[in-house]
């Protein structure tokens, strides 16, 4: 399984970063959905799934950088082009948005684990889609653009054409291991929301996309309910350094698909309850 590229998203709800190689650990990628745009006044957090986002928002780009400032050690590019460092990104964001805002920076230590990340993931440390299901949707809805980046996963990966249809499937329950050690335990499909029907960099909006999802792959999650989904979500059990190019071993699980999915959302229904 090769991994055909890399991506974070430093602040949740803005365009990420397209990376050579990162470290990832029980929190995910090194800095992904770290830091969170924060309403000052209602103290809301402006995120995707939380309703509409606004589009100047998400026509911004985080990027992690090296720095003196602990605080902040982001760089933000405006719609505008316009560039902004540590402390000025807020006052920036704030004139953007015609609202006070700040970035609120998530300080949770995560274990890897499904909806305990520790950060601002909506609920795996870990989002991947293949290449295959990308192209399998190209075949049956030419008319829409399946670029990776509607999906904003972490990971590209390049399932050999060998599998038809969504060759994530095949995968849950099993695990994909690097050659740093890292171990990623592939947990859940994705379901998908109005996310990538939206409009991000040159790409249009179009809500067929999601018509398209439920129409050919409608999972059933147990309590969540039915939903669309493509790619998958996956846990960290094992830290280290993924790098584009490089090829990841793949594992299957014992169980089968659907009693995988059971097994992960009882998990999930036992961690809600102890809450």
């Amino acid at each position: 399984m090769g991994v055909l590229a890399i991506w974070r998203y430093p602040v949740k709800a803005m365009l990420g970063e397209l990376l050579e190689a990162v470290e990832i650990g029980p929190e995910g990628c090194e800095g992904d959905r770290r830091w969170v745009v924060v309403d000052v006044q209602t103290g809301e957090r402006i995120a995707n799934k939380r309703g509409p986002t606004d589009p100047r928002l998400r026509s911004c780009r985080a990027e992690l950088v090296d720095g003196s400032d602990a605080r902040l050690p982001l760089r933000v590019t405006l719609p505008d082009g316009t560039a902004l460092h540590g402390d000025e990104i807020d006052s920036a964001l704030s004139e953007l948005l015609e609202r006070r805002v700040r970035l609120e920076r998530s300080e949770g230590r995560g274990d890897g684990r499904l909806a305990t990340s520790g950060t601002y993931h909506d609920l795996a440390p870990i989002h991947f889609v293949t290449k295959g299901t990308l192209a399998h949707l190209r075949a049956v809805a030419p008319e829409s653009d399946w670029d990776a980046r509607r999906f904003r996963p972490n990971l590209l990966l390049d399932d050999g054409g060998l599998a038809h249809g969504f060759s994530e499937d095949g995968l849950i329950g099993g695990s994909l291991h690097g050659g740093s050690g890292v171990e990623l335990r592939v947990a859940l499909p994705t379901p998908r929301c109005v996310v990538p029907t939206r409009a991000q960099e040159e790409l249009p909006h179009d809500p067929r996309t999601l018509r398209t999802i439920v129409e050919r792959h409608r999972v059933d999650l147990g309590p969540f309910g039915r939903h669309g989904c493509i790619g998958a979500y996956a846990e960290v059990m094992r830290s280290g350094r993924v790098q584009s190019g490089e090829r990841l071993r793949m594992r299957t699980g014992r169980d089968r698909h659907d009693q995988a999915v059971e097994r992960t959302l009882r998990r999930l229904r036992d961690l809600a309850d102890r809450r």
